[in-house]
């Protein structure tokens, strides 16, 4: 049954790509002969033409990572596998993809701007500088959180640590050979590439223990702060590259095991319209799925490291649009990861990470590889994606700094990343009620994640509107995506009380969307709205 879902998944998103994709190329005016950021503005440092396999692992590795794993499992444990496969599908095609190749579309069309900086420069300095505002907290956000997770993971499996290690070297030694020899890139791969994978087995062999979770913090947060202002060739480049191989590897000996197992499918399809500690499926669905069928961290980004170094126009379609539909097959894999485990089987795995890695094992064992050792496997590839979304986001948020301050110099890329690391640095010492933080209002994360996709497809609506441009085939994405997140939010603010941390922040986050939502909305009424005074490139 699941081997179905699986090929019928791969056949959607097949022509999806080749069908949607090119409608999203002649509806949006994709030019493959117009100049990029990444060549008008090239600095060496951030904006930098890079060829198309390695964006793409770059923009894989920051969009992907546990995202798409998590998500789905703990729907399909909310509300069955069936509604949480439907909303991927969908919403990977025509919701996640719309969402990430116009993100990157826009800040192509306007020198590398962000998409809040965009937003400013469509509807208004104050609704662009409150969106911006709302990217840069949940940024950081996000940062105190990997910060957190990867500090505990580092100083309870010492292997994962010295294994991150190895990649980091690896990836700065396949920079500087990719530098030095830039005809050589089939060569370098088929070098560094197994050298990578040879860091799991060095972990395992020279484990970097001793480390307590404090000590780890400090050193990651100067990881970051050199990671985050080296030049993307050196370091983000090809580590993010060689990172996604992981990925790669696991998808493709997961799938090929699922086609050998046949497995049957033991979770129900539909489990009801409520879930008791869930919620409602409308929208707690949307919410929790969140990668695996459409994330605002992916228009962040699309629209901030992505854009400034896509080669051509043409690579819209090919690294953004087209890395969704990848994730969404890592997000059916998930699914089916959990679906064909028993209840004791899922019980007994805990965590929804651990579920996924005790199911691909099960896949993998299929073609002969003993199921812990893919189970192992499978950690460990997860793991690996700890420090790529901790480093980007760093980067990411020096660059939203950058525009809100209207200065984009050395100063500011070294000091900005300072800043922007002092936040995280001080939340990750403290705790509240013997726990992190950060956990305190970690409820609010889904609906601040996919309020930010809501806000970025509503850019894109009042972007192709002041470019005269036809834009109805966005209403229907946006639509959904407006409306879950702030009916998620006025629900999280009703349940917990406005005088609760998390009730009065999730109030906050719903009023901010409703007035973005209403001025976006207000311009998209305009009988004839004026071109956009933001550059074009």
């Amino acid at each position: 049954m699941f081997t179905l879902l699986l090929l019928f998944s791969i056949v959607f998103f097949f022509f999806a790509y080749r069908w949607y994709g090119h409608f999203l190329d002649r509806r949006c005016g994709c030019d493959a002969e117009r100049p990029t950021p990444a060549h008008e503005q090239a600095d060496g440092v951030d904006f930098v033409p890079t060829r198309t396999p390695v964006l793409f692992g770059h923009h894989f590795s920051s969009i992907a990572g546990a995202g798409p794993i998590v998500g789905p499992i703990l729907a399909a444990m909310y509300f069955g596998w069936g509604p949480t496969y439907l909303w991927i599908l969908l919403g990977a095609a025509f919701v996640g993809g719309l969402h990430d190749y116009g993100a990157a579309f826009i800040s192509v069309r306007t020198k590398g701007k962000s998409i809040a900086d965009a937003m400013a420069g469509i509807v208004g300095k104050t609704t662009g500088r409150l969106f911006a505002v709302f990217v840069l907290l949940a940024l950081i956000y996000v940062i105190i959180v990997f910060l957190d997770l990867t500090a505990s993971t580092f100083a309870t499996q010492p292997s994962v640590a010295t294994s991150s290690g190895w990649f980091i070297l690896a990836a700065v030694l396949f920079g500087l050979t990719l530098r030095r020899f830039p005809g050589r890139f089939p060569l370098a791969m088929a070098v560094f590439i197994p050298l990578t994978f040879a860091g799991l087995a060095i972990g395992h062999a020279i484990p970097a223990s001793g480390f307590d979770k404090e000590l780890w913090v400090v050193l990651i947060l100067g990881y970051c702060l050199v990671a985050a202002t080296l030049p993307v060739q050196v370091l983000l480049q090809p580590r993010d590259f060689l990172s996604s191989t992981f990925l790669y590897a696991l998808l493709i000996a997961g799938i090929a095991g699922v086609f050998v197992a046949g497995e049957s499918l033991r979770l129900e399809a539909f489990t009801g319209w409520h879930h008791p500690e869930a919620g409602a499926l409308a929208p707690i669905l949307f919410i929790t799925v969140a990668c695996g069928a459409c994330s605002g961290f992916h228009s962040i980004v699309s629209s901030g490291t992505t854009s400034k170094q896509l080669n051509s126009e043409r690579d819209l379609r090919r690294v953004n649009y087209g890395a969704m539909l990848v994730e969404g097959v890592v997000a059916v894999f998930a699914l089916g990861t959990i679906a064909i485990l028993t209840v004791e089987e899922r019980a007994a795995a805990g965590t929804p990470v651990a579920i996924f890695a005790n199911g691909a094992g099960r896949f993998m064992s299929t073609l002969g590889l003993p199921e812990s050792l893919g189970v192992e496997f499978t950690l460990l590839a997860v793991s690996t994606f700890l420090l790529t979304t901790l480093d980007t986001c760093t980067r990411l948020s020096r660059f939203l700094l950058e525009e809100c301050l209207g200065r984009r110099d050395r100063l500011t890329r070294f000091a900005g990343t300072a800043a922007v690391l002092v936040l995280p640095g001080l939340a990750a010492f403290q705790t509240i009620d013997g726990q992190p933080a950060w956990k305190a209002i970690w409820p609010l994360f889904g609906a601040t994640n996919q309020l930010m996709a809501a806000l970025a497809l509503l850019t894109l609506l009042v972007y192709l509107k002041a470019r005269q441009l036809r834009y109805g085939f966005v209403i229907p994405a946006t639509a959904v995506m407006v409306g879950m997140p702030l009916s998620a939010l006025a629900l999280m603010a009703l349940d917990n009380g406005l005088t609760s941390l998390l009730g009065s922040i999730a109030f906050a986050m719903f009023l901010l969307g409703g007035f973005v939502t209403a001025r976006s909305l207000q311009f998209i009424g305009q009988p004839s709205a004026p071109r956009p005074v933001v550059p074009q490139s």
